[in-house]
């Protein structure tokens, strides 16, 4: 599997979630929004920063594990390779089996990617989903540093605390 970030949010986005941010409270911006106000509103979580969006490429991705990064996620909208057998002749797609590779190209806005990196760097979630997310996190970050403390495990971002139904600490295991 492979991940490439193709596109990120630009200068301009972020003066238009600046935009969108002040209009609430009826000003303007008057300057590009700095890296301390950008890391506020991202921690915050303030419905401006789902005008950042995140494109990535992923390559040769199962296809269980495709699915494991669009399930349950508003905010994401995946375009992922067919395998309709009329649209592919590498398999037969009634008899394929789930890790048969699929090539994908997500977009994800701020928001639901700090959504799924609370959900998917969890240790409940499979070893394999959890790497292609630490890429993808690991890409944000790159591209745009202020992302750093966000793009963490639910549990990490409230405190140490888990709130999953059977948290990674009853088998022994805690985050790191």
């Amino acid at each position: 599997m492979t991940v490439d970030l193709i596109h990120g949010p630009t200068e301009a986005d972020w003066l238009e979630v600046k935009r969108r941010a002040l209009v609430t409270v009826g000003k303007r911006p008057m300057d590009k929004p700095r890296s301390e106000w950008r890391k506020a509103i991202l921690r915050a979580r303030h419905s401006p920063i789902r005008y950042l969006v995140y494109s990535y490429y992923i390559h040769d991705i199962p296809t269980w594990v495709a699915t494991h990064l669009v399930r349950h996620h508003v905010g994401i909208q995946p375009y992922v390779k067919s395998q309709r057998n009329d649209r592919q002749h590498d398999y037969d797609r009634n008899a394929a089996r789930q890790d048969a590779p699929v090539d994908m190209i997500i977009d994800v806005n701020a928001e639901a990617l700090q959504t799924l990196a609370n959900k998917r760097l969890c240790n409940k979630a499979a070893r394999e989903t959890q790497e292609v997310v630490r890429e993808m996190c690991r890409l944000a970050v790159e591209h745009t540093p202020e992302m750093l403390s966000v793009l963490v495990p639910e549990c990490v971002r409230h405190g140490g605390i888990c709130y999953e139904m059977q948290s990674c600490k009853e088998d022994g295991n805690v985050y790191a």
